[in-house]
């Protein structure tokens, strides 16, 4: 499984991948949302998929979520989702030799 690193309160943090955490990020209406909610700058967006990924209530992130910046968590967080969609794994590139991600 992959692991996406992020930064709050000047702090490294790894969101994990697990099946907990993809269930709670795909609740809000599908992975297709998520990412079209981050896309939005949806704050309670942001919140939700950290918390999912640190394995954490909302409540205990959202204000470093608020400080780091939305366009600061942008890139990582749809990455993130997008791992989440596919049981934790990077999508294979069509022109990765087989068995390579």
């Amino acid at each position: 499984m992959s692991d996406v690193s992020i930064t709050l309160n000047g702090r490294a943090e790894t969101l994990r991948c697990t099946l907990r955490a993809a269930k709670l990020v795909n609740a809000a209406g599908g992975f297709a949302e998520a990412l079209r909610r981050l896309a939005g700058f949806d704050l309670d967006a942001y919140v939700a998929i950290v918390a999912a990924g640190l394995g954490k209530k909302p409540s205990d992130v959202e204000d470093a979520v608020y400080e780091a910046g939305l366009p600061n968590l942008t890139e990582a967080l749809s990455e993130y989702v997008g791992l989440l969609s596919n049981g934790g794994r990077p999508f294979k590139s069509e022109s990765s030799p087989e068995g390579e991600a």
